[in-house]
């Protein structure tokens, strides 16, 4: 038997996931550049807790 609610919200949630990657397109370069840093500096810590990084795991220091 079908879940009506469940469906909507899969749509629902498949819509919401569509429009935001929709906008993600969308950005210049340079904020495309500056999430991935800011997304990498938040990674490091996890990977650190992990294991020593590796040679070109390390960060670099850069401004977008």
């Amino acid at each position: 038997m079908s879940d009506p609610h469940g469906e909507s919200a899969a749509r629902r949630a498949f819509e919401t996931k569509a429009r935001w990657h929709q906008r993600q397109v969308a950005l210049p370069l340079k904020e495309k550049v500056r999430i991935l840093l800011q997304l990498q500096q938040l990674d490091l810590p996890l990977l650190l807790r992990q294991r020593p990084l590796k040679e070109w795991e390390r960060p670099w220091v850069v401004e977008p």
